[in-house]
């Protein structure tokens, strides 16, 4: 496969002159927009983002008082300047500290009152967080106005980007149509409307729920539609609403499941999925293992990983949730499974950056789309050497110049390596990885290399297995493809292709297709978004009119954006025989013509950009506007 770069026309000396329009997202504070593309969190400028960063709460219990003792009037300033002082030290770079994402709880502190104020189901009762009688939709609006928004926009300006979950957590069992998706459906509701959240969409992300257990329908049966049934609605009612942001969308199992959705996936743009990953999850426990199994642990946690988290090949990921540190001799305590969990230096799980944590490094960097956020802001740092507090009804936060990692002081006055704490391993982790995939307000990455033949059959170039998992063999006249029932088997342009200056696109088979395959063309980066779809059943031959093109939905395919193009099975697993795709601009060949060095006529490229001295491939001539081949 012969490749040609790509080249980014306005990548780095052009950022400043590229055209805004007057409703676009504006950049807040170096901050720029994101937006799911494939698998991946992107900025404007078509940089990959993996994000790193903690979450926290507004609550006074689990703050253990440092700003009050209440959730009222009374302490908002005090909470909000709180917040405010941990950015400061989890974003200072000069101390090593590279946190670039917040989760940020809307603790039910501020929005619950009096006992019946929502209506819950029997079957949905739960006690302390997951008991939502209490939840009052006045209150969550004014406290998202005077508290949730204004920690948010703090985060913002130390350039984070933000992730909202509702307030508390999901009782055991949850169901489509009853009183806890009507209370998700009206806190996104309130939310998603806010002007503010509105203002911010490219900044915040909404994640749709904590922690869900078991999730059925209505009757209480079992389904693998019942999370996509629970969570549609949701996403439906929020995009309705006019937030245009990431939507992250949590599984079941405490976040650990999301195999039905391979098969009823969440529909619309910017979709990522929340996932939660601790000791003991995806086949991997710790006081099971040590340094010498790690590599082979990886290797099986990858694997364990994809068969619960199918969706890390399809779309972004966030595990919203992980921490550790070492066992320390103590009393322990009780996790959310009922299973013991030994004392340890103040983390929710037990186990050691050496073991567990280069394990789930390794998951996370084999798959290069996985973000992440610790479970508290005292994983990260030792709040009590960073800031110091004064005052009482108001209170004065001053930070001592010091970034210090959670757990290392205790853990070397006990002997033990503080690498071993999530604290020192994510300090280290987040300033590696902050070197490469952050937002940026001009282009950094290497741009996808694209083949001369945009749709080669080859090894190197077709992807067999853009959704799920299939398999390509390419011999001398055709290639045997295997698809599974919903995969997408075809070509990826991460950067997008350009293919208005060509009137068809031709597709011709080996053998006939069977009824309910399709060939799908995206021009965007939802792959469970809108596409223009055509069912190649009964026909060897297809000639498709690029400008002419509706998607599903029927709105007009924009042939100058394409993102994907691939081959689907509505119905079963099939096998499908390819003799060629290209591209064409009538009904007989396109003309091939020699390139004369000295032709003053020249010719643009694809792109649309002069080409003085081409090379092989296709180009426009600038004479007649013709497509040519120059062999």
């Amino acid at each position: 496969m012969k490749l040609k770069k790509l080249i980014q026309f306005c990548v780095m000396c052009a950022v400043g002159a590229v055209a805004v329009p007057a409703d676009a997202q504006q950049t807040v504070a170096g901050l720029p927009p994101m937006h799911v593309d494939g698998r991946f969190l992107k900025d404007e400028q078509g940089n990959k983002l993996v994000l790193h960063g903690v979450m926290d709460t507004p609550s006074p219990y689990f703050n253990e008082w440092r700003w009050g003792g209440s959730a009222t009037d009374d302490n908002v300033s005090n909470c909000i300047n709180y917040f405010n002082a941990i950015f400061d030290v989890i974003t200072d770079n000069e101390k090593g500290a590279y946190c670039n994402l917040f989760r940020l709880h809307l603790d039910p502190a501020w929005t619950n009152g009096k006992a019946g104020s929502w209506k819950v189901d029997s079957r949905e009762t739960g006690t302390n967080e997951a008991d939502i009688s209490h939840y009052e939709s006045a209150r969550l609006d004014k406290y998202l106005t005077s508290v949730y928004i204004p920690i948010a926009q703090k985060a913002i300006s130390h350039k984070m980007y933000v992730i909202m979950r509702p307030p508390g957590v999901c009782p055991g069992n949850i169901y489509v149509g009853g009183s806890y998706q009507k209370y998700l459906l009206d806190v996104w509701d309130r939310v998603s409307k806010h002007r503010l959240i509105q203002k911010y969409c490219g900044q915040i992300g909404l994640e749709l729920a904590n922690e869900p257990v078991g999730v059925k329908l209505a009757d209480g049966s079992d389904s693998e539609k019942a999370l996509h049934d629970f969570f549609q609605p949701i996403v439906d009612k929020i995009r309705a609403n006019g937030f245009k942001g990431v939507i992250w969308v949590p599984g079941k199992g405490w976040q650990g499941s999301y195999a039905d959705y391979e098969k009823y996936p969440i529909t619309g743009e910017n979709i990522g999925y929340a996932v939660h990953d601790y000791d003991g999850w995806y086949g991997c426990e710790d006081k099971k293992l040590s340094a010498k199994d790690v590599k082979d642990a990886t290797q099986r946690k990858i694997q364990q990983f994809h068969n619960q988290v199918p969706m890390v090949d399809t779309n972004p990921i966030v595990i919203t949730e992980i921490d550790w540190s070492p066992k320390k001799p103590g009393t322990g305590h009780y996790n959310e499974h009922g299973d013991w969990v030994e004392s340890n230096y103040g983390s929710w799980a037990t186990g050691r950056s050496s073991v567990w944590g280069e394990i789930t490094k390794g998951v996370h960097d084999y798959y290069g789309n996985i973000s992440m956020t610790l479970s508290g802001t005292h994983c990260y740092i030792d709040f009590d050497d960073c800031i110091k507090i004064s005052g009482n009804s108001t209170r004065t936060y001053t930070l001592t110049g010091r970034a210090t990692p959670a757990y290392k002081k205790a853990m070397e006055a006990d002997g033990l390596d503080p690498y071993d704490g999530c604290g020192v391993a994510c300090f280290k982790w987040y300033a590696e990885y902050a070197k490469v995939n952050y937002p940026s307000l001009a282009r950094y990455q290497p741009v996808q290399e694209y083949p001369e033949d945009p749709f080669e059959l080859s090894k190197e170039w077709f992807n067999p297995s853009i959704i799920r998992k299939g398999t390509a063999q390419h011999v001398a006249s055709y290639s045997s493809l295997t698809i599974k029932k919903g995969g997408l088997a075809g070509w990826s342009f991460e950067d997008c292709i350009d293919l208005s200056a060509y009137k068809t696109l031709v597709v011709k088979m080996k053998r006939t297709p069977v009824k309910n395959t399709c060939l799908r063309i995206y021009d965007s980066g939802s792959l469970f978004g809108d596409c223009y779809q055509l069912d190649l059943g009964g026909e060897k031959e297809f000639t498709i009119p690029l400008s002419e093109l509706k998607k599903q939905s029927g709105e007009q395919l924009d042939p100058s954006h394409i993102r994907f193009v691939g081959f689907t099975p509505l119905m079963n697993d099939i096998n499908l025989y390819v003799e060629k795709v290209y591209l064409s601009n009538d009904e007989t060949a396109i003309t091939a013509v020699q390139a004369d060095a000295a032709d003053d006529e020249g010719y643009f490229d694809l792109m649309g950009r002069p080409v003085d001295n081409p090379t092989r491939g296709f180009y426009i001539r600038r004479s007649d506007r013709k497509k040519v081949y120059i062999p």
